[in-house]
């Protein structure tokens, strides 16, 4: 078979002779009044191109999977204690985690936490307010959400996640909860290896995802200081890794200093099959003022085992805290790094929060 002879037109380059596409350089920053010195403004100059170049120009250097997390909203203590509060999670984190245990403290506390993860690209920006003091039917109550982004250079995904929760004590030493959740998720253009394609693009018109679901948990007691807890994520079977369905059990040990927990997870949505997720953490209250906490994980869906750590400082009405998590056995490991900074309003005029003894 002749091969067919490249015709070009008259007056048209060649690729070798076509000059190469010049690189956008950033304008040179004039002053006339400057009476810096050409190496100081060469610095500043540096500064300020460093501070505007867009956050998309690094590519996500971790796997999907670990980017979106199952779409978790962490705050800082349920990452530094290796997310195992299933149990002893009450406050804010339970919101997220366990509604139940939103009526086992009476507080009224805020939160508002920011979580990054280099790797991915992934930025949080959230709060939460729960409430279980203010009312005389011991029903606790509770709102939160966060706004994320992960892999702004190439899939650009973002995701609004709003929470809204309810949980009531039957008796002293059994409560339950249920938490409504509005998920939306949108996801770039022709951002898949194939460009324009249904199989890996997103919605020209509206999100890929947009559902709401439900969240429910239980929570006993068993003595002054063991609980153990159970909850269901997603129970709606949304059918989609970005709202997987999950369930969690979690027994925990919480006195006024010490808090220990251990959780088991199981995935039915993201993988083929079902995969589980294993949780231990611990926590330390020094001084009535110093958090200190540290944590385990292993995903058995990623194959990964993650070390957490973290710590904080509480007064009677505010605090801030610290969670850090890493991969260390993974072939593309991440770091997530979550600060918190609450309000507590119903302290009861002590030096820490009115639920620290099951962890703030």
């Amino acid at each position: 078979m002749t091969a067919l002879p490249i015709v070009q037109r008259k007056g048209s380059m060649t690729a070798t002779q076509r000059p190469a596409a010049k690189r956008w350089t950033p304008p040179r920053w004039r002053c006339a009044t400057s009476t810096l010195a050409p190496t100081a403004w060469a610095a500043v100059q540096t500064a300020m191109l460093l501070v505007t170049r867009p956050a998309a120009a690094q590519a996500m250097s971790t796997s999907p999977e670990a980017a979106y997390d199952l779409g978790e909203i962490p705050t800082a203590r349920s990452v530094a204690m290796g997310g195992a509060l299933t149990a002893l999670g009450v406050s804010t984190p339970a919101l997220f985690l366990n509604p139940a245990n939103m009526a086992l403290a009476r507080v009224y506390h805020i939160e508002a936490l920011g979580a990054v993860m280099p790797e991915a690209g992934r930025t949080t920006l959230g709060g939460a307010i729960v409430d279980s003091a203010l009312n005389k039917y011991r029903l606790a109550g509770g709102i939160g959400g966060a706004w994320s982004e992960m892999d702004p250079s190439a899939t650009n995904r973002t995701w609004t996640d709003v929470r809204l929760a309810l949980a009531l004590p039957l008796g002293d030493a059994f409560a339950i909860g249920a938490a409504g959740r509005w998920l939306q998720v949108n996801q770039a253009i022709s951002s898949g290896p194939f460009g324009q394609s249904f199989a890996s693009d997103g919605t020209p018109g509206g999100p890929i995802l947009n559902t709401v679901t439900v969240d429910l948990g239980g929570t006993l007691s068993l003595g002054d200081a063991v609980r153990v807890g159970v909850v269901g994520h997603n129970l709606t079977a949304p059918g989609t890794a970005l709202a997987p369905t999950t369930a969690a059990f979690g027994i925990g040990y919480g006195t006024q200093e010490l808090s220990l927990e251990a959780d088991g997870m199981a995935d039915f949505t993201t993988y083929s099959r079902v995969a589980g997720r294993a949780m231990v953490g611990g926590e330390l209250l020094v001084a009535e003022h110093y958090p200190v906490r540290i944590g385990w994980r292993y995903d058995g869906g990623m194959h990964v085992h993650a070390a957490s750590l973290g710590f904080g400082y509480v007064e009677a009405t505010w605090g801030a805290e610290l969670g850090v998590r890493r991969d260390l056995l993974a072939d593309h490991g991440s770091t997530l790094f979550v600060l918190s900074l609450h309000y507590f309003y119903d302290s009861g005029g002590s030096s820490a929060p009115a639920d620290a003894g099951d962890g703030f």
